[in-house]
């Protein structure tokens, strides 16, 4: 956990191509230019459980370059990946007030995305995520990253992206976190709701080379 606030940008694609083919241009035309800037801290994309496409995740530990990332990010999906999407891209932007990662590393293989509504300011969550969701996350099996936080269009609505070795262990730990939020209810009001999940299809870190799994 940081005091230092990050931003991550969620992208929804849906697809009419393989998501490996996707995968394959982003790591190669779109990863190796986002990597070059300083501020870059991740990069995810995975296909959708269900077969409903691809989303990615992109997170920087500055605003600027994130929204500087992002519009090169529009201009490259039209003529790279244009033929492939079926739809324009839902986005999502979020301030992450709390990003961790596990002790001991390994394959950055399964990404959960879950949505938390009708919050208080993060203030009056803070303690609570200290005390009990931030031990009660790196002790998971299997967990590898976690980047949570407000969306910026809506205050009260916050965003997880959790990383994990696979999507048993990523259940798992779900389940857990669900039942320690329904504990708190003054705090978390309504239930956290999975909204996307999928296997790992590229992956990068400022830390570590980016890789396929």
């Amino acid at each position: 956990m940081d005091d230092n606030a990050w931003y991550m940008t969620i992208r929804k694609y849906n697809t009419s191509g393989p998501p490996e083919e996707v995968g394959r241009r982003v790591r190669e035309g779109l990863l190796p230019v986002l990597k070059q800037e300083p501020h870059f801290r991740a990069y995810y994309a995975a296909r959708m459980d269900g077969g409903r496409g691809v989303f990615a995740v992109s997170v920087f530990s500055d605003r600027g370059a994130m929204l500087e990332a992002n519009s090169f990010s529009k201009d490259w999906v039209v003529p790279n990946l244009g033929a492939l999407l079926t739809a324009v891209p839902e986005v999502t932007i979020a301030a992450v007030t709390v990003h961790l990662d596990a002790v001991q590393q390994g394959h950055d293989s399964y990404v959960l995305i879950r949505v938390t509504e009708g919050l208080p300011p993060f203030s009056a969550v803070l303690p609570t995520v200290q005390e009990s969701l931030v031990p009660l996350t790196l002790k998971q099996p299997g967990f590898r990253h976690l980047y949570s936080g407000r969306v910026e269009a809506q205050s009260d609505l916050a965003v997880s992206v959790s990383v994990f070795s696979n999507r048993s262990t990523a259940t798992a730990a779900h389940a857990q976190i669900a039942a320690l939020m329904a504990q708190h209810q003054d705090i978390w009001p309504k239930p956290a709701r999975i909204v996307m999940s999928g296997e790992v299809i590229v992956a990068a870190s400022a830390k570590e080379a980016d890789h396929r799994l």
